[in-house]
């Protein structure tokens, strides 16, 4: 008997002590749990968890088909910055030069609310990363000098757009997806066609054409988009501008590298479209020269 009142308080005795470990346990991980949260507000609290843009102006995302909500850095007056392109000379009727006073990290969104771009899938990223608002971009993917003529996005054609619009300044930026397989003179050709359409459409409209940007090494040796059709065919812009009086905006130089092909600080993964850097430097440059 003796030997099991022993046997029953040695049991007694584990289970206690037993007790006792989990209610240990339970209170560490309770003071863990408690440390583990105040340390996400503590965060919370000094922004640390905010989402950020770098210097060069790219964030997070990385396709035009993920829309960035962040804020861009706008400004309504640019601040002098020494990485600028351009000289002091004023606006040509032909081919404009911003001035030295570019801040190639901001931009004026409210400067383009009475705007209108035009443009292809690299186009479409002003407003699928929300740099500018959706009504004021005609941009679809495929699109090209040929096919804007007759293409329709919710019901209008490009002119049909403008004319609903009326914008002040018309931005066009086409003829990329048309390297591959059509001529430059005809799609400058089919540019002049266009642009006599949105005179039409917006006669108090002044028209802007845009060189096609630069491409990257890595792309041009897929051998369809080059940096010699690039070049050849906004030679073939500017000559077509001079010609019919349009206004000529040199994008491709202010985004090549010191190689002269798409800089790396722009160019997404395939080496043609652009990251989100590449749009704020384009609507600075294209903001400079408007003015």
């Amino acid at each position: 008997m003796a030997r099991t009142n022993k046997k029953a308080n040695g049991l007694s005795v584990a289970i206690v002590a037993l007790n006792i470990v989990i209610v240990g346990i339970i209170i560490l991980l309770i003071v863990l749990v408690y440390m583990h949260m105040k340390e996400e507000v503590d965060n919370g609290r000094d922004g640390s968890l905010s989402p950020t843009m770098t210097e060069s102006g790219e964030t997070s995302a990385t396709t035009p088909t993920e829309p960035n909500t962040q804020n861009t850095s706008e400004t309504d007056t640019p601040v002098s910055d020494s990485s600028s392109t351009g000289t002091d000379a004023p606006v040509s009727d032909i081919t404009t030069t911003p001035s030295e006073s570019v801040n190639p990290l901001n931009y004026n969104k409210e400067f383009f609310k009475d705007d209108m771009f035009i443009g292809d899938s690299i186009s479409t990223g002003l407003y699928l990363y929300n740099f500018l608002d959706k009504d004021n971009v005609f941009a679809e993917t495929g699109l090209n000098p040929e096919s804007a003529l007759t293409y329709e996005k919710d019901g209008l054609t490009c002119a049909g757009k403008a004319q609903l619009l009326q914008p002040r300044n018309i931005y066009i930026m086409l003829g990329t997806n048309g390297l591959a397989f059509l001529d430059g003179q005809y799609m400058c050709n089919k540019l002049v066609e266009l642009i006599a359409q949105l005179e039409t459409a917006c006669p108090t409209a002044k028209i802007y054409v845009i060189s096609i940007p630069p491409v990257t090494a890595v792309h041009e040796a897929e051998g369809n988009e080059t940096m010699t059709k690039v070049l050849a065919y906004n030679s073939a812009l500017k000559s077509m501008c001079q010609q019919g009086g349009f206004t000529y905006i040199d994008l491709c130089s202010v985004l090549q590298d010191e190689t002269g092909y798409l800089s790396a600080n722009y160019a997404e993964a395939d080496g043609l479209h652009f990251l989100s850097a590449a749009y704020i430097r384009m609507l600075n440059y294209v903001e400079q020269c408007a003015q």
